[in-house]
């Protein structure tokens, strides 16, 4: 025993500070819940398209070779990068093929689709394309330059 300090010997130690009840409420469920607070179903949403890609493409790799898997990633790279002239619908039928998305009917396919809102910005072609390559930006191009 500690100097000062008379603990009867009928009476055990608190090793802990007790709760309480009316400062920090009822202790619930997530009392005890380490984790950043994300249910384990929402977990696996969002890890389950990765990991079935993954498992995909161990499958391919276990079955065809290394290099199928490869091939199928520089397809699908070069598939999303193509794209339609600027203000026409691009709709990458080829990367949704490829990916198995063209199966699957979500919320996006007929909620808030950007070739249907009224807001949409609408432009010639022309001038996007002098905006994307940047044709408008240089001295001596444009509407009232002098040649």
């Amino acid at each position: 025993m500690a100097s000062g300090t008379m603990m009867p010997a009928d009476e055990m130690p608190v090793m802990r500070e007790p709760y309480d009840i009316m400062r920090n409420g009822l202790p619930g469920a997530k009392a005890a819940v380490t984790h950043l607070g994300k249910h384990p179903v929402q977990l696996i949403q969002d890890n389950g398209p990765t990991d079935t890609l993954r498992a995909k493409h161990a499958m391919l790799a276990n079955t065809y070779g290394i290099a199928m898997p490869a091939k199928m990633d520089i397809e699908c790279q070069i598939l999303s990068k193509q794209r339609r002239l600027p203000g026409l619908p691009s709709s990458r039928l080829g990367l949704e093929i490829m990916t198995g998305d063209v199966d699957r009917f979500g919320f996006e396919s007929y909620l808030d689709r950007p070739d249907e809102r009224p807001e949409a910005p609408r432009g010639d072609l022309h001038g996007i394309m002098e905006n994307r390559l940047g044709l408008n930006k240089k001295p001596g191009y444009g509407p009232g330059s002098k040649r």
